[in-house]
């Protein structure tokens, strides 16, 4: 998975591409009309000289400065003014024969008075989509998609509520939780067996965040201890380290599924301690999901991880698995 800086440097590169291509195209535009009407090509280089005419002006009759400016600004307005007749003839506007922008307010740059345009923030969203591998997924799992009536009535003795109202508490909960995104800081922790909801709860927030231009970095923990592994112990760019860094660090929200799959290791424990902890300094969320339960968290992790973990909101899932209940409905 790339990192920010990457895609950073990949819609740079695009946005190149992009400007090389179109100012091909006007080339191929001005080659073929001027072969039509030759006058053009003249009158192109007698405004495009227009400007060294000026400085020589400036240079050799300074005190003639105001005159010639004036004789040369009638002259590129007559040249305009011909070149206009020209192209109505062949039934084409100027604007054929100037350079055609997608993004006219950035003019295909990316960038405006050194800020990222809007254009380059819907590349950036459209390609941490397809990065995150979620894209097809999110287009079904989301909040429109949130079925409440897959979770019993019947109530639970032990827990004091039915799957269904459970389930609705926690749908609650993860809007809250996107609607107040901007104040920042809230992280949680989704249990229960598998089947109930956990992921698809983890797409629905992700989608929501993506659609209003957040980074969101969605990694199971699988994912997220491989690469992590990759970048430590292979002969990678300290760069390629400093970048994944960041983004871990930087990235608005990272949603950490199926904790408790990955081989528990000293360096696994180390680094999950590590993101957790630096994420809670920047104030950054963090949703993490799994199957295990909070006893069974204890036996695997350390008491530092544990700690942290005891300060997120935790939303026990609990029922029957869902895709038996879909399967009887079919």
């Amino acid at each position: 998975m790339a990192t920010r800086a990457q895609l950073y440097k990949e819609i740079l590169r695009e946005y190149d591409s992009l400007r090389s291509q179109k100012a091909a195209q006007l080339r191929q535009r001005t080659e073929e009309v001027e072969r039509r009407f030759p006058r053009l090509a003249q009158i192109r280089e007698e405004m495009a000289l227009a400007g060294v005419e000026a400085a020589k002006m400036v240079l050799q009759k300074p005190e003639r400065v105001a005159e010639d400016v004036l004789a040369l600004r009638q002259k590129q307005s007559a040249l305009k003014e011909e070149k206009e007749a020209i192209l109505a003839l062949a039934g084409m506007s100027p604007a054929q024969l100037e350079m055609e922008y997608e993004c006219a307010t950035c003019r295909d740059t990316g960038f405006v008075d050194g800020q990222p345009c809007v254009c380059f923030k819907r590349r950036l969203m459209d390609k941490m989509y397809d990065q995150s591998n979620i894209r097809q997924i999110l287009e079904r799992e989301n909040f429109d998609y949130y079925d409440l009536s897959l979770y019993s009535q019947q109530k639970v003795e032990r827990e004091g509520i039915s799957p269904r109202d459970n389930a609705g508490k926690i749908l609650r909960r993860g809007l809250a939780f996107v609607e107040n995104f901007d104040r920042g800081g809230e992280n949680l922790l989704l249990y229960g067996p598998t089947g109930l909801g956990k992921t698809f709860l983890c797409s629905c927030i992700a989608k929501e965040l993506l659609d209003r231009g957040k980074i969101v970095l969605y990694l199971t923990a699988g994912q997220l201890f491989r690469r992590l592994e990759e970048i430590r112990f292979s002969h990678e760019e300290d760069s390629e380290r400093e970048d994944w860094d960041r983004e871990l660090l930087e990235a608005d929200l990272l949603i950490i599924d199926d904790l408790g799959t990955e081989f528990p290791t000293l360096f696994t424990a180390t680094e999950l301690f590590r993101i957790m902890n630096d994420r809670k300094l920047a104030g950054k969320s963090i949703i993490i999901s799994t199957n295990l339960t909070p006893e069974q968290m204890k036996e695997q992790y350390s008491d530092r991880i544990i700690s942290r973990i005891q300060e997120y909101s935790i939303l026990r899932f609990f029922g029957e698995d869902v895709r038996l209940v879909k399967r009887r409905r079919r």
